[in-house]
């Protein structure tokens, strides 16, 4: 299995897209900003994947799919998020 088998970029890509909208609601909900680069990290994305993909996966496997759902999530921080003013 890779991360390119069918269905699985796919469902990688939507994992990361919904985590970034979840930490976006969770801050609007708090009243803070949206600033600045994306807050999430590899180990959160792995973590991510292994609860929403219930077979086990290769370390290799793993590494792609959290580096596509890092990805996927940053695009989508990326669209709502404000630059940074101290950076």
């Amino acid at each position: 299995m890779s991360a390119e088998s069918p269905g699985l970029k796919p469902i990688a890509m939507a994992i990361g897209e919904a985590w970034a909208h979840e930490i976006v609601r969770t801050l609007r909900e708090d009243e803070r900003e949206i600033v600045g680069a994306w807050p999430g990290t590899i180990s959160e994305a792995k973590m991510r994947v292994r609860a929403r993909l219930d077979h086990a996966l290769d370390l290799r496997v793993l590494a792609e799919l959290a580096r596509v759902v890092t990805e996927a999530a940053r695009r989508e921080w990326l669209r709502v998020a404000e630059r940074d003013p101290e950076a």
